[in-house]
């Protein structure tokens, strides 16, 4: 079953709105609650006789640490407590009698077992000190086990960039929602294991969305979930989804023209023809019997546009496709969908607005080029060049990379899975066989790229999970897709 959860991506004022609602009668109904969540979870990771420091900040996420602290300190654990800066918590400190437990600063030679990081949550808006980058630089190199709440301090919660730094731990204790810039940029380095705590009973349901096929980020009630599976008939020919075309694979790059044509023909496209080199169109029929191949030819590429409903323009290419992207973008209201992927995606007129029958699909390199801007610049706000993109073209934006990102103008959809492995050629060139056939199955081309992107990614962290040697190619990618998503009549 191709089920995806939608897990809400909640920003400052939405998180601050629900703190104030169930505040409102007991100033400290969420910090119980979050510190009930986190004492239940360090129970099960901590043992009585471990020697562990709470390190506790001067907001909100600290006096989290510091109720949960003071929890299982009544419940015998060895527990001792640092405060980041003086005269914070004083309040709570004699509340709770913990003066003996306070330890006066942090002590890199001291060895614990597990720091629990209550530093800094989703509040910070700044770049850290150089007092606290210090501490966050000391316990990184510690042989303690770190569990942060909340947020990696120093992790920016939107965009994944470190301010400049952050801790890097080894468990998570998220709450109320995931936040999404845990997945994207370079948050996904900061965790190793993540648990989230939602704490609240109410639905969330702004108009973005971190977005998994993993289940065990999917376990809560109030997560929306959708099946994306779709039945067949019996009754169905060849063409009963339309005839899908690919436009790819100049000298030198055959193997991504291969990538992309072979994953849409596993995982379900069931008529399709190919455009490429001449010498290629010769030898892509031994290794794909089924498909139809011709040599770029412009003059037959536009004559067929009235038969074809699918196109994928761009992998392996580099300067000859320009005129087959002109030619597609002037007939795109005669197709259901067109794909813009690599190379083709710096021939897309830039004086024009498009609609959701385009998608482009750039990695972080290719939007930079497009947008005239660095890669850095990308990645250390993706939001920021999605939307750029979309003001640009009016478009599909799928921006590939550690925390893919979809958007069509309205939503944001943050693909939560993926690894590392993934950076690797073919990747994008799968992706983008995958989603044209899923283009020509679903009922619109938000859904389609939902389900590429996300079942792309959760494929390969299956095939990471189960690996002996951790090493994944764009075709074992492709075929566990297939079997992922594979539906019942």
């Amino acid at each position: 079953m191709s089920k995806i959860y939608f897990h809400p991506d909640i920003d400052y004022q939405g998180v601050r709105d629900i703190e104030k609602k169930y505040n409102s009668t007991d100033q400290n109904y969420l910090i119980n609650k979050a510190s009930d969540a986190i004492s239940i979870k360090l129970q099960q990771l901590l043992k009585k006789t471990d020697n562990s420091l709470f390190v506790c900040g001067p907001g909100s996420n600290g006096l989290d640490a510091l109720f949960a602290a003071y929890k299982l300190l009544n419940k015998k654990y060895n527990i001792s407590i640092f405060f980041t800066q003086e005269n914070i918590h004083l309040e709570y400190i004699n509340k709770f009698n913990l003066t003996d437990s306070i330890v006066n600063k942090y002590d890199s030679n001291n060895d614990y077992d597990f720091i629990i990081d209550g530093i800094f949550g989703y509040g910070l808006n700044r770049d850290l000190s150089n007092e606290y980058v210090s501490l966050i630089n000391s316990i990184n190199k510690s042989s303690s086990i770190i569990i942060s709440l909340d947020l990696p301090s120093g992790l920016n919660y939107i965009n994944g960039e470190l301010m400049p730094i952050s801790l890097r731990c080894d468990h998570l204790i998220s709450l109320l929602t995931m936040k999404k810039g845990l997945f994207t940029n370079k948050g996904r380095d900061t965790w190793k294991e993540i648990t989230n705590y939602q704490l609240i009973d109410n639905k969330i349901t702004p108009k973005d969305f971190l977005i998994t096929a993993n289940d065990k980020y999917g376990k809560y009630p109030s997560i929306i979930s959708k099946n994306f599976s779709y039945k067949e008939l019996h009754s169905s020919h060849k063409k009963s989804n339309g005839i899908s075309c690919i436009v790819a694979g100049e000298k030198p790059y055959h193997g991504a023209m291969i990538l992309a044509a072979s994953a849409a023909i596993k995982t379900g496209t069931k008529y399709l023809q190919v455009f490429t080199e001449e010498e290629y169109a010769h030898t892509l029929p031994i290794i794909l019997p089924q498909i139809i191949a011709k040599p770029f030819s412009l003059p037959d590429f536009e004559n067929s546009m009235s038969s074809f409903n699918y196109i994928l323009i761009g992998p392996g290419t580099t300067t000859s496709v320009k005129k087959y992207v002109d030619i597609a973008l002037e007939n795109i209201n005669s197709l259901d969908s067109l794909i813009i992927d690599a190379g083709a995606l710096m021939y897309i007129d830039k004086n024009k607005s498009f609609s959701d029958r385009l998608i482009i699909t750039p990695h972080p390199g290719e939007a930079a080029r497009m947008l005239n801007i660095s890669v850095s610049e990308v990645q250390a706000d993706r939001y920021k060049t999605v939307r750029k993109l979309y003001d640009l073209f009016q478009c599909l934006i799928i921006l590939k990379g550690s925390g893919t990102i979809i958007f069509n103008g309205d939503s944001m959809y943050t693909c939560m899975d993926g690894n590392y492995k993934m950076a690797t050629a073919g990747m994008g060139d799968t992706l983008c066989g995958i989603l044209l056939t899923e283009l020509a199955s679903l009922t619109n081309n938000l859904d389609a790229c939902i389900k590429s992107v996300v079942f792309h990614s959760y494929s390969s962290d299956i095939l990471y999970e189960k690996s002996n040697n951790k090493n994944i190619t764009p075709s074992m990618v492709s075929n566990k897709y297939s079997e992922l998503t594979h539906h019942d009549n």
